[in-house]
């Protein structure tokens, strides 16, 4: 059964986990529609890729359904496996923990055990967060537990699949991201909602994640590229002056439940680099920063 699936589903380089997101689409753009495989759940999100992009490949299936992704690597038998699907919300899996369990910590486990299935010999890219990092939410924990899963396996074992574990900031443009909010409400209303006014966080073009997820890179331990942080009250600056208001008023609404002030993206209980202590965008850079994604606005 499997020899008789469409043409589109037969074998491609790259196999991307949750390839309908962000930094999904931002994989197939830079490897090219041709080498892609997309898999996910979302079978309306896959309809509309594959109209910006004619010739990837889509299949449907769930990291939560091991026996989807076994399916579907057998059939494209890909040379490399990029895990980007996860649920992400801070809030929402504060409410929903055991959901998050079952999609980051399990639908990890069964992705890499798919991996691990694959007769010819893979390279397996996994993206986590920075909220991994001294988690106080579920979303860090469960990413965390990913991480260590992913870690531990990859130093038993010398036949697994050549691991590599990405930890990231806020991607500027991601799905979710503030910055359209932000620049909706000034706009609108004049006014930016923030958590809290002295929040800071990691800003990391997709580019450049990109750029350091495909530089050549040693298994073993977590890749965190080089980040600067900046405050929420600088970025809303920065996009202000991006769209020319002069006046405008901040209003603080409390932070969500799980959120921290500020971040960390490396901890080992001796040394931390923490957003707020970080080196800073500039102004500038950051006006820099979020002109490109206001523009599209």
């Amino acid at each position: 059964m499997l020899k008789n699936l469409d043409y589109r589903m037969t074998w491609r380089e790259n196999f991307i986990l949750g390839g309908t997101g962000t930094l999904g689409e931002a994989l197939i753009k830079k490897l090219g529609d041709k080498n892609c495989v997309v898999f996910s759940r979302d079978e309306l999100k896959q309809a509309n890729l594959k109209k910006k992009y004619p010739e990837i490949g889509t299949m449907l299936g769930d990291i939560r359904d091991y026996s989807s992704i076994e399916n579907a690597l057998k059939v494209c038998q890909p040379s490399r496996i990029f895990h980007v699907a996860a649920l992400k919300h801070v809030d929402l899996l504060e409410e929903n923990p055991e959901e998050a369990f079952k999609t980051n910590v399990l639908g990890t486990i069964n992705a890499y055990k798919a991996a691990i299935s694959l007769d010819n010999s893979c390279s397996f890219y996994f993206s986590s967060t920075d909220k991994a990092v001294l988690p106080i939410n579920a979303y860090g924990m469960s990413k965390a537990l990913a991480e260590k899963y992913l870690l531990s396996m990859s130093s038993k074992y010398d036949y697994l699949p050549y691991t590599l574990v990405f930890r990231w900031g806020n991607i500027v443009g991601s799905r979710g991201s503030v910055i359209p909010h932000f620049a909706k409400s000034l706009v609108e209303k004049q006014i930016a909602y923030v958590t809290d006014t002295s929040m800071t966080r990691f800003w990391l073009r997709i580019e450049d994640a990109l750029d350091f997820m495909l530089s050549d890179l040693g298994e073993g331990k977590v890749h965190i590229p080089e980040m600067k942080s900046a405050s929420v009250i600088n970025l809303v600056a920065a996009i202000a002056e991006v769209l020319d208001i002069k006046e405008y008023a901040i209003e603080t609404i409390g932070i969500r439940p799980g959120e921290k002030i500020h971040e960390c993206v490396y901890s080992d209980h001796n040394n931390c680099i923490r957003s707020d202590t970080a080196p800073k965008w500039t102004h500038q850079e950051l006006m820099d920063l979020v002109k490109p994604i206001l523009e599209d606005l």
